[in-house]
């Protein structure tokens, strides 16, 4: 009997050994969620550059990084936070920071950046993106923006020696750039494509144009997109489908694949797009030498939409202190120029971005200019919401196809935006 109870004795300080070797290897675990790239080769290969220099540096740490696609994400991440499960560090687009810092499930990254001593060289707009009630709930890691890649062989042949900077100016060189090529009586070469399945494209206007999408009031947040800056700006835009017939009669259904196709086959003249196009532009016979980069035609003054990704700490992590060294690890000079590389975006430091990798590229300087007029749509908890219910594309789209007049279609999307806001004037 004494032999059977010095088993079980034993057996259960081994059960209670290992549990607590267990849980002490746990506490020294760091779970790291980074939204899949276009590169995955290149982003986990700098990813395990990050790790390998971190655990050198922090004996006995292990860092467990998850791969989480776009698609979903949202949901995985409320399910993690309700099942107690939250990663300690995780990337979040920029839309999506206000929502899940409004739940309280982000850490105020505020006091860390104030001993960090970099937060003045985060780019403001971006900063602006993971900012809610006035404290910081994210630090923006990479940025992107849009510029228009035009074909310069057309522009030549057609004796264009400038792109066009003003919007007038725009219509007139779109209008030249829209021809039958082939003298079959069709039109078989577009100037631009207006692409209404895109509101990266067409939001900016309304900023060029003096006004904005939503506003904060004493009663809350309003849309703003019904007033007579936005509908002017939205008039622009449809004019070119509708009007000067520079698009594609079926662009009404376009996102960006769609119109990048079409640049990439020869029936597209100018298209708005992101910069990890252009090496893969560049590879593209039928395409190199041909093509070339500049910022967006303007209304009354310049604007783009800048978007990312921001890295975030959940309030969930136990480790909050080590996450943070991850945090900074990730976010030096050394990291945030390879990441750069691995995805081919840019740096989401100002001072970074006068590195001579980016304003000495003829492409890639066009982006890091317009980065100087960077927006980020408003930081509200709600605008998840109006993105994934498809408000504006669904406004920009019935206006396009003449169902609605602009004024009849802002009409309905500000009050579907301030239904979702909780605005009322009452």
């Amino acid at each position: 009997m004494l032999k059977k109870r010095s088993l079980l004795l034993w057996v259960l300080l081994s059960v209670a050994l290992m549990a607590g070797l267990l849980v002490q290897a746990a506490s020294k675990n760091l779970e790291v969620w980074i939204m899949q790239t276009g590169n995955p080769a290149g982003a986990e290969k700098m990813m395990a550059e990050v790790n390998k220099e971190f655990t050198k540096a922090n004996r006995g740490v292990k860092v467990n990084v998850s791969w989480i696609p776009w698609t979903g994400a949202q949901q995985k991440f409320l399910t993690s936070i309700v099942g107690g499960m939250a990663p300690d560090i995780a990337e979040l687009g920029t839309t999506w920071n206000p929502d899940f810092a409004a739940m309280g499930a982000l850490e105020d990254l505020g006091p860390y950046v104030e001993k960090w001593g970099y937060g003045a060289d985060l780019l403001p707009a971006l900063k602006e993106s993971a900012t809610y009630e006035d404290r910081l709930y994210g630090l923006p890691w990479y940025a992107g923006n849009r510029s228009i890649y035009y074909r310069k062989d057309w522009f030549d042949e057609a004796g264009i020696k400038e792109f066009p900077t003003t919007w007038e100016d725009f219509i007139k060189v779109a209008v030249k750039m829209t021809k039958d090529t082939d003298g079959d009586g069709k039109i078989d070469r577009f100037g631009f494509s207006v692409n209404g399945a895109s509101q990266h494209e067409f939001l900016p206007l309304i900023w060029m144009n003096g006004g904005e999408i939503a506003v904060k009031t004493e009663k809350g947040w309003k849309s703003t997109i019904d007033t007579p800056e936005s509908r002017q700006a939205l008039q622009a835009l449809a004019d070119l489908y509708l009007k000067h017939k520079v698009s594609q009669e079926g662009s009404v259904t376009w996102n960006v694949l769609s119109s990048r196709k079409a640049f990439e086959t020869g029936s597209q003249a100018m298209i708005i797009d992101v910069a990890p196009l252009v090496p893969k532009f560049l590879e593209n016979p039928n395409l190199k030498d041909k093509f070339a980069m500049a910022p967006l035609p303007y209304l009354k003054k310049p604007a783009s939409f800048i978007g990312g990704s921001n890295l975030v700490m959940f309030t969930q992590s136990k480790k909050k202190d080590l996450a943070w060294k991850y945090l900074e690890l990730m976010l030096s000079a050394k990291y945030q120029m390879a990441w750069s590389e691995a995805v081919s975006f840019f740096p989401a430091r100002v001072s970074l971005l006068e590195d001579p990798k980016f304003n000495k590229d003829p492409y890639l300087s066009v982006f890091t200019q317009q980065m100087k007029y960077g927006r980020v749509y408003p930081a509200i908890p709600q605008w998840g919401q109006v993105e994934n219910s498809r408000i504006l594309l669904k406004m920009m789209q019935q206006i396009m196809m003449g169902k609605m007049s602009v004024e009849q279609a802002t009409t309905e999307a500000a009050k579907t935006m301030n239904i979702i806001f909780g605005y009322s004037e009452d």
